[in-house]
């Protein structure tokens, strides 16, 4: 399809990260760890309502390379204005600027890359009136003033919109005048649906006369994007054109008119079917199929064994407290046999000097003795179990 240039008075940063590393680096044929690189051009506006990820996805594309996608806001506010493109038979396109560079994270080496479409707010993407058909277009660029506009004003003011400012196609011509010495001198007109409101001043005349010359010499008219202002009390106008040091020879090559007239606005438009997968939507896609496999096959497993796991689960559960009981009561019979020994001590110590104290350590040394054994060999059984 032929492109349809946008209005790019403004500026939108788009998505790129994690997901166009492959067809980022076949946009620059290659990065360097490090290293910078830009570029610059017009990249086209896709819509894609049969996405399987989000069928309201934008994405921007420099050829068949998919390099970002809009944000999911910005996507809704564009959307309708770029199907009115292109159910008119257009591809709507936008400059675009994109940085990239490859850095190393966690051991591996990802593209680090930003892009910012050079693109007026949705309700400015389209001028107020068409170009004249055979007409060529200048590629947009800086804005350059219009002079005398004030000697139009009244006519102006009848083009201005209610918000007080509008993108609008004008057409350059060159004139001859006279200036104010007597001599004549080439000045280009400017001119809004074929009146007259404005000129070039003489030494940007002078860089566009030989643009308008060559597009006259086939035939065409010479267009350029502009912007009005105005208010109750005053008018202004300004073109947006490229330089022609910075027009590039294909543009002299194919005279384009990309602003071609549009279907009338409506509610809807429709949208064909445009996705195509970037390599990382298809690692997603393999991720997630990977992902469900490996779920389902251990909750398969899991659920051959149910009564195994909740016998091992509970034997493991019984198996700690007795392993704990049978350590404290061992912890018991060395401690009554520490006191049966020292009891034992005492008393034969005090066997010759004091009988009573004498033999009533010994008892007590049996008695404890005695606790001891028993309590061994309770621990004994716990032990076994």
């Amino acid at each position: 399809m032929t492109d349809y240039a946008l209005n790019d008075r403004g500026s939108l940063e788009i998505v790129t990260e994690n997901f166009y590393d492959t067809e980022i680096m076949r946009v620059f044929g290659g990065l360097s760890f490090g290293k910078l690189r830009t570029w610059t051009g017009n990249a086209a506006l896709v819509p894609e309502p049969d996405n399987p990820f989000d069928p309201h996805t934008v994405s921007v594309r420099i050829g068949p390379n998919k390099v970002g996608h809009l944000a999911q806001q910005d996507a809704q506010r564009y959307w309708p204005y770029l199907a009115r493109v292109i159910a008119s038979g257009f591809t709507p396109v936008a400059p675009l600027k994109l940085d990239a560079t490859v850095l190393r994270q966690d051991g591996q080496a990802e593209v680090d890359a930003t892009a910012r479409l050079s693109i007026a707010a949705p309700d400015l993407l389209f001028p107020l009136n068409t170009p004249p058909t055979h007409a060529t277009v200048l590629p947009q660029g800086p804005s350059i003033k219009v002079l005398d506009e004030q000697e139009f004003a009244e006519y102006l003011h009848s083009v201005v919109p209610p918000s007080g400012e509008g993108r609008v196609m004008l057409t350059l011509e060159a004139n001859k005048v006279k200036n104010h010495h007597g001599q004549v001198v080439d000045t280009v007109d400017v001119l809004y649906e074929r009146r007259q409101v404005g000129r070039l001043s003489t030494q940007m005349s002078q860089q566009f006369i030989p643009i308008i010359n060559h597009a006259f010499q086939h035939e065409l008219l010479t267009a350029v994007w502009g912007t009005i202002r105005g208010s109750a009390f005053e008018v202004s106008m300004t073109i947006q054109a490229a330089r022609p040091e910075e027009i590039p020879a294909e543009w002299f090559e194919r005279l384009p008119n990309d602003v071609p007239e549009l279907l009338p606005p409506a509610d809807t438009h429709p949208v064909p079917d445009a996705y195509v997968p970037a390599e990382a939507d298809r690692s997603r896609n393999a991720k997630k199929w990977r992902k469900g496999l490996t779920v389902s096959g251990s909750g398969a497993a899991g659920a051959e064994r149910p009564g195994q796991d909740e016998a091992v689960s509970a034997q493991r559960s019984s198996a700690r407290p007795r392993s704990g009981a049978a350590g404290r009561v061992g912890v018991a019979v060395w401690a009554l046999l520490a006191v049966t020994v020292l009891l034992a001590g005492v008393g034969a110590v005090f066997l010759g000097i004091e009988p009573l104290v004498s033999a009533l350590c010994f008892i007590v040394a049996v008695a404890t003795g005695f606790m001891s054994f028993y309590l061994a060999r309770m621990s004994t059984g716990v032990a076994g179990r």
